[in-house]
């Protein structure tokens, strides 16, 4: 007798077992959720699950047998799906083993919902007979992961592909695993070409490493960003910027380059740096010119004045000599030397400020004490203007040594002083203190004069500058600049305190001589 499915002969003599075996796989079939039907070699249907059954039912199948003892083949012909004919041709196929097992998935949407299943078929013996295994699954949840992920990449590829940024990947060694649209307009290589090459072949030349272990540690120092030569298809270097980030996929090490071509930018930097040189450079020219017409105002008003007097005096000299006493002869001498002196002092200011700016190496350096030079040239300009001010000094009572030029520091204190004398009233104090704190010399020096108004400050040591405040009293604007100048080349320097009406404070800073042991 042939056996048919999940019937087995009752063994000779024994206990009848078929219908153990039968609840025993119709058991293990139904609790398989892929929709299962057994067909024999001419594809009749056998035997279906659980899951078959119910499939039918949902779907309005009205046969109560649920397809049992349709054919197969028959079925597929009535179906107006397109992968229906792919199915009966794959059935045949593994009913001839041309295939050992045959797979499709196909949509199998219903008005309601989207669905994708799945159809494997495969084939076994039984007793001598041929049958087939058809198990439909729905794969409708994964299906839509798949989708979804599908979806997400094609976004992703085209906001790579989009992006302005070149974006490359490489392995450990530095070859190329991907790249994006825009490295191919960047390096000039095609996608292809790129895939399998070494990173090095898009870089300069000192910037290439030879052995993986120098390529990781490019990949490394790049994570946080830098600018280097990066290098085109046709050898032309141009310069780029490039950061590198770290990953780890599938148990390797994966780094992600982002590449910037920087030639506009650089170009643009260049320019505006070029810009900024040519603003600085008029607006020294400006500067210039402005020095030069004040220097040429400074002297034609302060030239005129002593040389109108010397022409005057002369001019006395020569007309009335014979009748002259020796009095006014005195006189008139003593008015051409005084403006022949304060001539001198304008060359001495210009020249001084000359040296000071473009000759400060030639510094006659020498140490000295700072208390006793203080003193001589206060007493020097003590017998001079004693009669209309006061002048005071404040010392430490010790020697201070300090490295100064003596030439160079007395012009800037007699500067100083003279504007100190000059621009306070008659019979008012100028101070000069000398202290001493921090291995450095502080030297003050104060009047009770006309003081600077606030807006005159910041350009108060600017050549040829002068207070507004001055009025008619006589100066070329170089005193305090040639003070700033000498002060500074002693590694010092000078600031200003002052309030108008009341009178200003200059204070000095200079370092001192360390004794050793």
């Amino acid at each position: 007798m042939e056996p048919s499915l999940l019937r087995f002969e009752e063994e000779i003599g024994g206990i009848p077992t078929y219908l153990e075996a039968e609840r025993f796989v119709v058991t293990a079939l139904n609790a398989i959720s892929a929709h299962i039907a057994i067909l024999d070699e001419a594809g009749q249907i056998l035997e279906v699950n659980a899951a078959w059954r119910q499939f039918a039912e949902i779907n309005g199948f009205q046969d109560t047998a649920h397809g049992v003892g349709a054919n197969y083949f028959d079925v597929c012909e009535r179906a107006t799906n397109p992968e229906a004919k792919v199915v009966a041709d794959g059935l045949r196929d593994v009913l001839s083993s041309r295939q050992t097992e045959f797979y499709l998935e196909y949509p199998c949407h219903s008005p309601t919902e989207r669905r994708w299943y799945v159809v494997r078929i495969t084939r076994f013996d039984w007793y001598g007979h041929v049958r087939l295994i058809v198990a439909h699954q729905n794969i409708t949840e994964l299906k839509k992961v798949q989708i979804q992920l599908q979806e997400s990449h094609a976004r992703l590829e085209a906001i790579v592909n989009n992006v302005v940024d070149g974006i490359v990947t490489v392995d450990r060694s530095g070859g190329i695993l991907s790249t994006n649209q825009a490295m191919t307009t960047i390096f000039g290589y095609t996608l292809e070409e790129f895939i399998g090459c070494n990173i090095n072949m898009l870089v300069a030349e000192p910037y290439r490493h030879t052995d993986s272990d120098q390529v990781s540690g490019f990949t490394v120092k790049n994570m946080v960003g830098h600018e280097i030569e990066g290098r085109r298809k046709d050898g032309a270097v141009f310069p780029m910027y490039i950061a590198m980030s770290r990953m780890h996929m599938e148990n390797q090490i994966i780094y992600t380059g982002v590449v910037q071509d920087i030639t506009a930018r650089k170009q643009l930097e260049s320019e505006q740096l070029e810009k900024e040189r040519l603003a600085i450079a008029l607006e020294k020219e400006r500067e210039m010119r402005q020095l030069k017409n004040r220097f040429i105002s400074m002297m034609s008003h302060e030239l005129k004045t002593p040389l109108a007097s010397i022409r005057l005096a002369s001019d006395f000299l020569k007309k009335y000599s014979d009748r002259a006493t020796p009095e006014e002869k005195a006189e008139s001498i003593q008015a051409i030397e005084s403006q022949v002196q304060y001539l001198s002092e304008i060359v001495d200011d210009v020249t001084t400020l000359s040296k000071t700016e473009f000759i400060g190496e030639e510094l006659n350096l020498e140490t000295y004490d700072l208390e006793t030079y203080l003193r001589d040239i206060l007493e020097e300009l003590e017998w001079v203007h004693h009669k209309t001010h006061r002048l005071v000094y404040k010392g430490v009572d010790r020697r201070v040594e300090a490295q100064f030029d003596r030439k160079l520091l007395r012009r800037a204190i007699v500067n100083l002083l003279s504007n100190a004398i000059k621009y306070s009233p008659e019979g008012g104090e100028v101070g000069v203190r000398l202290s001493v704190k921090d291995r450095a010399a502080t030297i003050q020096i104060t009047d009770c004069g006309i003081g600077i108004p606030p807006e005159d400050l910041p350009r108060l040591f600017e050549a040829f500058h002068r207070a507004e405040n001055v009025g008619k009293l006589p100066g070329t604007g170089l005193g305090l600049a040639i003070a700033r100048q000498s002060v500074e080349l002693h590694g010092g320097t000078i600031a200003v305190k002052s309030k108008v009406g009341v009178g200003s404070t200059f204070t000095i800073t200079l370092p001192l001589v360390i004794r050793q042991g």
